[in-house]
């Protein structure tokens, strides 16, 4: 007779396993706010053109050429990351869940089964909101985040410094007004830790500046006198030791590359008789990547 879980699990995996790996690559916060880059399998070029054309005078005849037109790339370098992990529904007999612990034959339950996926999509979307701002492309199982490639001695990106204790409602606008203009755009964003957008929060509210809009979404507020939102993101908490990060630029200058379209994703659960358990293999490629790094700007609020 067939152990019944082998009936059970794929009829749940397979049924929900392309949103279930979307979910879990596309469902981070940031990663969900960015352009969206698909079919990316590898090192991926990010195709820019810039022109600069020139006015001359038009009242003579003649042909004076002048004026340039700049092609230029900039790589998304993705990392294929896996999970693999088991479970053992016999380890719960002795535990308080030992009810939903089903091994009868003819039984079809699986202990848990989606409480357990879903749990461990909230894992991964976690883990990757991390790696979209700090991951660090030289471990094996990283791949480069925007503080990353943006604070390095090769970056144009504008950086601001200020000493412990500067309010953050001060730093977050003086971010902002460092915004070069070109990249003053409705899709401007600033993106800060949740622990400082409180603390922005409380002093708005101290200031008088605070006033209640009942559109404003938790997490979200609009700068005072601005069309800039500041979002919190917990991908910036604890990002640096020494800073408390404020990251400004525009959503269509930020890429978040994966695949999407191949079979490099998968998400799927099975028993294994050899093994005598239940597995769960998720795998995946993403990688993040900044068209324009002079047009960001990344502030720094000293710890200590």
């Amino acid at each position: 007779m067939a152990n019944p879980i082998v009936t059970s699990l794929p009829n749940y995996v397979e049924e929900h396993r392309l949103p279930l790996i979307a979910k879990s690559v596309l469902g981070a916060k940031t990663s969900k706010m960015c352009s969206l880059e698909t079919g990316v399998k590898g090192p991926t070029a990010l195709n820019l053109m810039d022109a600069d054309p020139v006015f001359q005078n038009g009242d003579d005849c003649g042909w004076s050429a002048s004026g340039t037109t700049t092609l230029s790339q900039r790589i998304i370098t993705p990392q294929l990351i896996k999970v693999n992990m088991n479970f053992c529904e016999k380890k719960l007999l002795k535990t308080w869940a030992n009810y939903e612990v089903k091994i009868a034959a003819g039984d079809k339950t699986v202990p848990f089964e989606e409480d357990f996926t879903d749990q461990i999509v909230k894992r991964v979307q976690e883990k990757l909101e991390k790696l979209v701002w700090i991951g660090d492309g030289s471990k094996t199982n990283e791949f480069d985040g925007f503080l990353t490639i943006l604070n390095n001695s090769a970056s144009t990106a504008v950086i601001k410094n200020y000493t412990n204790g500067t309010p953050a409602y001060t730093a977050i606008k003086d971010v902002y007004l460092a915004i070069p203009e070109r990249a003053l755009k409705d899709d401007t964003t600033i993106f800060v830790g949740t622990g400082l957008f409180r603390t922005f929060i409380q002093e708005l509210v101290a200031g008088n500046m605070y006033h209640y809009n009942p559109n404003d979404k938790d997490g979200e507020y609009m700068l005072p006198g601005t069309n800039t939102k500041v979002v919190a993101v917990d991908g910036l908490i604890g990002a640096d030791d020494n800073a408390e990060i404020i990251f400004a630029g525009r959503l269509s200058n930020m890429f978040y590359g994966t695949d999407m379209q191949g079979d490099e994703e998968q998400f799927d659960m099975w028993y294994s008789k050899d093994n005598q358990e239940e597995r769960l293999a998720i795998q995946f490629i993403a990688g993040v990547q900044v068209a324009w790094p002079d047009e960001i700007v990344i502030g720094n609020i000293a710890k200590a």
